[in-house]
């Protein structure tokens, strides 16, 4: 049986509208100014939060990727660890060029789309279910479950995450407005909402099955099969346009940037993964946890105990119930978290365990969005949609014991609501604190700039990998200092041949001198007191063994007579450079593999003596054994 919606919407109108009398609107005016209120203060609490981070790990190369490459968007749409993110590089790029490396440009961007988001939310729980108190406990969980504290402290967490956030609730206001009044205007503004989504975020497109869930579950009736019927016969526009958008999406993400194979979700692994994220991390952050934390490398991780993990289960067990006695149809409401948990720990299973292992399925940041679909299903379960079809209504039945303690009485519902979001905000304070004494990029830019600002002119470095902290390995050459100190241009001067004055960046930021570990050394020269003399003939010295591999450095001390220009050797790598009369230094970097130095060109009637080559991989002097583990 499929339901007719060309009945009278007036009438509609009427029996859904909300009472306007004096006593009714001073509570409408309590509820916007309480949910005001509550927004403010979540605002508040995540601008100290957004305000006391610092780039971190993927905000590196983000920069780095938009300042050494292009701003076309054939390069931006290039994948990045499996995420397609134009918009999130493009404000990236805008952030550098506003203020390099200066995070206050970043955290307000992150608290600007923050309020788009709280903004939205409020926007949709009102124009679905009108001023009410019911609407306050849905924003409160979104506003202070500890979840999207991990989001908002990261740039590159919360530069995708939060858009998806902003085009679920706009896109969604709109879709049920086009719901009630198939009007194109409101289809068109959900399309825009998801578009805008996916500029940020690929994820976005799980949107749609939000989509899908809310008009099959509340605007239509009968069994699947006819409320598929009546999607078809009533919202076909909607329909195409949503499944073209979502077929054409995922077409391209699966040729441009798919770097996972889909059959890892069924890796052995499952049933750890849904231990993590149901068990550890989602259900637990309902009821204001973890309130513990395990430090992982810098990284926190939710690790509640064995009991915690028991009374969140129970805890969401016992209001499921006490909702579903008190009103009917509440239970289709949990298919919206229940499609974006079970495509998150899909999608971490396919797309992260295997290539980071199981700890990664702790990290709240992979259901960063269930905070958000989580508060518009506890709406939804407790609360009609204003103009739907069906949804759900008190049941008649008043005699339960859980209902005489909870749903019916405002005021428990209240004090419960307010537990919840206090222990959400200790979590979450938890996890800020911890993350704020690990910034240490933040240190390292400290150092660094203050001693490029303290140089007379640009300081001659060595173009080497910055810390693993910062960048990894593996991302090279996005990791060299060239290319994440671009906006230091002026003030570096990069070298692959210098005498005496080079330097490295250590792994605190210093600017320091360089040392050559001496890994090889010349065979001792023939000369007594001289070594090897070098006049206009080459001279090829011998070292005490091969290198290999690439990454050496060449050091030659020696004692010269005059000034000329010279020719050094060392593998496939020559450089032509100028000797200065006395003792010296002069560094270059040699080949891949070599077991020799070749000097050679010096100016007739110099002599340069040498019995000092090492050969190592250079180090900056506080370091000569390498940066400490």
């Amino acid at each position: 049986m499929t339901t007719s919606l060309t009945g009278d919407r007036t009438a509609e109108r009427a029996r859904h509208a909300t009472p306007s009398g004096p006593r009714e609107s001073l509570l409408r005016s309590r509820v916007l100014h309480l949910a005001a209120a509550l927004v403010v203060v979540q605002l508040g609490f995540r601008a100290w939060v957004m305000y006391g981070s610092w780039f971190t790990g993927d905000d590196f190369m983000f920069i780095s990727r938009m300042v050494n490459g292009g701003l076309a968007v054939q390069d931006v749409v290039q994948p990045h660890g499996g995420h397609v993110m134009p918009g999130g590089l493009y404000l990236s790029w805008l952030s550098d060029r506003m203020a390099p490396y200066d995070y206050t440009v970043n955290a307000t961007m992150l608290l600007v789309l923050q309020a788009a988001a709280d903004v939205g939310l409020v926007v949709l729980l009102v124009r679905l279910f009108g001023v009410r108190a019911g609407i306050l406990p849905p924003l409160v969980l979104y506003l202070f479950c500890m979840t999207g504290t991990p989001i908002a402290i990261w740039w590159a967490a919360g530069v995708n995450a939060i858009p998806m956030q902003v085009a679920l609730f706009w896109g969604m206001t709109a879709h049920v407005a086009y719901l009630r009044s198939r009007s194109w205007r409101h289809l068109l503004g959900s399309l825009l909402a998801i578009v805008i989504g996916l500029v940020f975020f690929e994820k976005t497109i799980l949107v749609l099955g939000a989509f899908g869930i809310v008009a099959l579950a509340y605007f239509a009736t009968g069994g699947l099969r006819d409320r598929v019927v009546t999607m078809w016969r009533h919202y076909r526009p909607a329909v195409v346009a949503y499944v073209a958008l979502g077929v054409a999406y995922l077409a391209a993400y699966t040729k441009l940037a798919l770097n996972f194979s889909p059959a890892g979700a069924g890796s052995n692994d499952l049933g750890e993964v849904i231990s993590n994220m149901v068990f550890q991390t989602y259900l637990p952050s309902l009821v204001g946890g973890p309130l513990r934390w395990a430090e992982i490398g810098g990284f926190s991780l939710p690790r509640p105990t064995d009991l915690m993990v028991l009374a969140c289960v129970v805890a969401v067990g016992l209001l499921l119930r006490e909702i579903h006695l008190r009103r009917t149809m509440s239970l289709r409401a949990w298919f919206l978290p229940g499609f974006f948990l079970l495509c998150d720990v899909l999608l971490v299973l396919a797309g992260r365990v295997s290539f980071v292992g199981l700890q990664i399925s702790l990290d709240p940041r992979y259901q960063g969005e269930l905070p958000a679909v989580t508060a518009i299903a506890l709406a939804c379960a407790t609360m009609r949609i204003r103009g739907s079809v069906e949804g759900p209504s008190v049941r008649p039945d008043r005699t339960s014991a859980p209902s005489r303690r909870l749903l019916d009485h405002s005021q428990r519902v209240a004090a419960l609501t307010v537990v919840v979001a206090l222990l959400s905000v200790f979590s979450s304070f938890q996890y800020a604190h911890r993350w704020m004494q690990h910034l240490d990029g933040k240190h390292y830019y400290a150092h660094l700039s203050h001693d490029l600002a303290a140089a007379d002119e640009p300081v001659p470095l060595i173009d080497h990998g910055v810390p693993g902290y910062i960048l990894w390995e593996l991302v090279y050459p996005a990791n060299l200092l060239s290319r994440v100190l671009v906006p230091y241009a002026d003030e570096t001067d990069y070298h692959r041949i210098a005498t005496d004055d080079l330097n490295m960046v250590d792994s605190k930021g210093n600017v320091e001198p360089v040392v050559v570990p001496g890994v090889r050394a010349n065979q001792p020269g023939p000369r007594p007191g001289c070594g090897y003399a070098v006049r206009t003939k080459a001279i090829t010295i011998p070292l005490n063994g091969p290198v290999a591999y690439g990454g050496w450095w060449v050091r030659i001390g020696y004692l010269s007579s005059g000034r000329s220009t010279v020719v050094v050797r060392a593998g496939v790598a020559s450089y032509s450079t100028v000797v200065e009369p006395g003792v010296h230094a002069l560094f270059f970097e040699g080949g891949p593999d070599f077991d020799s130095v070749r000097i050679s060109g010096l100016a007739p009637g110099v002599t340069l003596c040498t019995d000092d080559v090492t050969v190592g991989r250079p180090q900056p002097i506080t370091e000569p054994e390498g940066p400490a583990s």
